[in-house]
């Protein structure tokens, strides 16, 4: 199997950059605000833990980024703002990282078994990942951002088990007040699941029912 990235401008169809050494893993790759390329790599020489994250600017000649986290990295997500990025591992280890300062916020035991994909909710509020045991599970952002002890276990909003393999997509559409969910899983199901919010006073409570459909 060939390896390497490379990036057209829609419009023009210019080629704005070719990466021939790199291979990331399917949910391992991803556009930061329209500016960097972000792929997780597996089984890099020099890397401590496995794998290491690399970052290239798209329209500036400049050198990649290079980060090394502790276990290889399968999955990546970013809020829409690109100031949050999301990791997870086969250990079932979830990652959050501050892009600009590169600093590792908050690492914990998000699933039992490997973190195919993770998602962040378009207005940011909430991280949503899935496993290769078929579960879902729903995270605030909030909630991984105000532990102070980074190693913490995080609240955990909401799971489902409706898939029974897995899970090998995630996606979002939003409303004012609900979420809908889409999952894809190796059971060969395609789920629509609708998530409703409700926000507490102080905005750091969240209540959501989960319901499929």
């Amino acid at each position: 199997m060939g390896t390497g990235i490379t990036v057209w401008d829609i419009d023009t169809r210019d080629r704005l950059l070719h990466i021939p050494s790199c291979a990331s893993p399917p949910r391992g790759l991803l556009c930061l605000r329209n500016q960097f390329i972000v792929a997780s790599q597996i089984h890099r020489p020099g890397s401590v833990g496995g794998g290491v994250i690399t970052m290239w600017p798209l329209n500036k000649p400049q050198q990649p980024l290079w980060s090394y986290p502790v276990e290889a990295i399968v999955s990546l997500a970013c809020t829409k703002d690109g100031v949050y990025l999301a990791g997870g591992a086969p250990s079932g280890n979830a990652y959050l990282w501050e892009v600009n300062s590169g600093k590792l916020l908050k690492t914990w035991r998000a699933h039992c078994t490997s973190l195919n994909c993770m998602l962040f909710s378009d207005d940011g509020a909430l991280l949503i990942s899935g496993a290769d045991d078929g579960m879902i599970c729903v995270w605030s952002l909030i909630s991984l951002l105000d532990v102070e002890d980074y190693q913490s276990f995080p609240s955990l909003l909401n799971y489902s088990m409706d898939h029974k393999s897995s899970i090998t997509a995630l996606s979002t559409t939003s409303g004012s007040s609900r979420l809908v969910l889409v999952s894809s899983s190796l059971d060969g199901s395609c789920k629509v699941t609708k998530l409703i919010i409700a926000y507490a006073c102080n905005y750091s409570v969240f209540l959501i029912d989960i319901s499929s459909y």
